[in-house]
């Protein structure tokens, strides 16, 4: 269906890490490591040109923190 179709594309792309289908507001999470703020627009701009994806928002993670 329309959500695997997004999932396959969304595995294509180098720089995400890690895909996870949710319940809420967003039907998708995504975390993705990108070195500068050019990068993260390249992602961005991928990630917005895949068929059935009708908006994104963006977090960026000041700090991690180990359990």
């Amino acid at each position: 269906g329309e959500l695997e179709n997004v999932l396959e594309q969304l595995r294509k792309i180098p720089n995400i890490e890690s895909i996870s289908v949710v319940t809420g507001e967003w039907d998708i999470i995504t975390k993705a490591g990108v070195e500068t703020l050019e990068g993260l627009m390249k992602l961005t701009d991928k990630i917005q040109l895949i068929g059935n994806i009708e908006k994104t928002t963006t977090q960026v993670v000041e700090k991690e923190i180990s359990l």
